[in-house]
Parts: structure tokens; sequence; C-alpha cells
């Protein structure tokens, strides 16, 4: 089992080795899925290639040991897995480009699992939500609250449906108001997790450089 250490206090030699066992699991697991991968060489902007039989496919690596808390909006830290997908090289100093690769993996090694997403879907830091608090989030809630608001809806008013919920009557109105909408929810890693049929559908998109 993968004893988690934590970035903050982790030595460089360390966070090498994280790195090294993360672009290892990729390779294992890209291969258990039927494909042909390996290391790439150093100094590329890409950690593994992937021969799917279809296309050679360059895949940055990006690994976390495990959860950490992460500051929201509403200013209460929540567990997720951290990426700072856009960034690499020593220190994170310089930008990925778009063509330098096609494929980020996303490895936890607390989990021993590997998701997998494009570089154009990417944000610049990725903060993915931790599976044992789902349902706990604030837009999760507020979803359920307004599918429990509209059930009510059916048979009560508005007065009474802020007795029963709790909740005051002037927020049961905002809620049936046309066009209300919660936020949208952040990706569990489960949302990364992906299929072969994923990988061979995806295409090489190389930047092409002139001068």
């Amino acid at each position: 089992m993968f004893t988690y250490i934590g970035t903050t206090n982790m030595h460089t030699s360390d966070m090498l080795q994280m790195g090294k066992a993360g672009e290892y699991l990729a390779c294992t697991d890209l291969i258990l899925k039927g494909f042909v991968a390996f290391p790439s060489e150093q100094g590329l902007p890409y950690d593994v290639l992937l021969d799917t039989g279809v296309n050679i496919l360059r895949v940055q690596v990006k690994t976390t040991g495990g959860e950490r808390n992460v500051q929201t909006k509403s200013g209460r830290p929540r567990k997720a897995y951290t990426f700072g997908a856009r960034r690499g090289g020593v220190g994170n100093n310089r930008n990925y480009e778009d063509g330098e690769f096609e494929i980020i993996a996303l490895v936890c090694l607390d989990l021993m699992q590997v998701g997998y997403t494009l570089l154009s879907d990417m944000p610049s830091t990725l903060n993915v939500r931790v599976e044992s608090e789902s349902g706990t989030y604030s837009n999760e809630l507020g979803a359920a609250l307004r599918d429990k608001v509209f059930a009510l809806k059916k048979e009560h008013s508005n007065t009474h449906i802020a007795k029963m919920l709790g909740i005051d009557k002037q927020r049961v109105g905002k809620i049936l108001k046309p066009g209300y909408k919660t936020r949208e929810p952040a990706p569990y890693f489960s949302d990364f997790l992906r299929d072969r049929d994923w990988f061979l559908k995806q295409e090489v998109s190389r930047k092409v450089r002139m001068g």
C-alpha cells in the first residue's frame, strides 16, 4: 500500500520518485487495456508514448499522492485531488502549449488508479472531488433541495414548503423561478476513468510550428 506524504513536506527526490511511480502506473494501466505504452525519453513535454494501433498518442502524466484540503468559495475547506495540469518543467516554470501532447493521465497513487482527459479540456488547475464525500458538496445539496421543492409544489404552497424544509419563503420562490439553476458540479475522479474505446477515438492534433 502506498503511504501518502504531504507534498509540502516532500523532498525533491521524493517528488521525482512519486512522479516516476505515476508514469509506470499509467504505462501499466494502458498496457492492461491492450495497448502498447512505454515511457518517453527525458526532456520531452510528454512522459508516455501510447500506440493504440490506430494512432501514436503522447501522454503527459500528472501524479498526486493523495487527497488534500482545498479552499472553496464558501470558505469551507473540502477534500480534493489537485492536479496542476497546464504547467510543467522543473518547478512548474513553463506553460504547456496546445499540440505538445494529446492526453493527460491523472494518477492517484493512494487509489492506484489512472484517469484520463484531453489537454484541450484541461484548466490550469484541476480539483477533483473525493468519492467518499459524494452528496455533501454545496451544489449537490442545492440540486437535492431544488428537487424537493418542485416535488412538494405539486400539493403545497410556498409558505408550507418553507416550513417543511426549514428554509425561508423567499428562497422557495427563488428556486421556483423560471431559469433557476444550481452551480455546475465539479468532477469526481471516476468521471475520468476511460475504457479502451475512448483511446481509439482520439486523434493526433500536433501543432505545426513555422520558422
